[in-house]
């Protein structure tokens, strides 16, 4: 089992809610459309973009490595849960691990948005 952990203040990504060039590089046609959803976007994008550096941390990478934020899909079941969309790419680096699941939780408050991941 792995784990991976991130933190980003919520400010920092006010600004690139309106930045088609910073969302299509860091995140999927189907997160973008999640975050034009929400009302707190800065805090939605923050999240996500924690949720995925969690992600690498765990599998033992940083930005730009094998894996890219954008190879990383972060969805939401029904009740906002959110889960880990899982491509040939990560199948390949899970099996690597000898590992089949990847979980993901996201949470905010105040400044202050964080991810934590698991890969089991």
């Amino acid at each position: 089992m792995e784990n991976g952990v991130d933190i980003a203040k919520i400010d920092r990504f006010e600004k690139e809610i309106d930045n088609p060039a910073f969302l299509n590089k860091y995140f999927t046609k189907n997160e973008i459309e999640y975050i034009s959803k929400k009302s707190k976007k800065a805090q939605t994008l923050a999240g996500l973009f924690c949720a995925k550096e969690a992600i690498l941390k765990a599998f033992g990478m940083g930005i730009g490595r094998e894996i890219s934020l954008r190879d990383i899909s972060i969805l939401h079941d029904d009740f906002g849960k959110p889960y880990v969309e899982i491509n040939s790419k990560l199948n390949y680096y899970l099996m690597k691990k000898n590992s089949q699941q990847i979980c993901v939780s996201i949470s905010h408050d105040g400044e202050y948005a964080i991810a934590f991941c698991v890969i089991n």
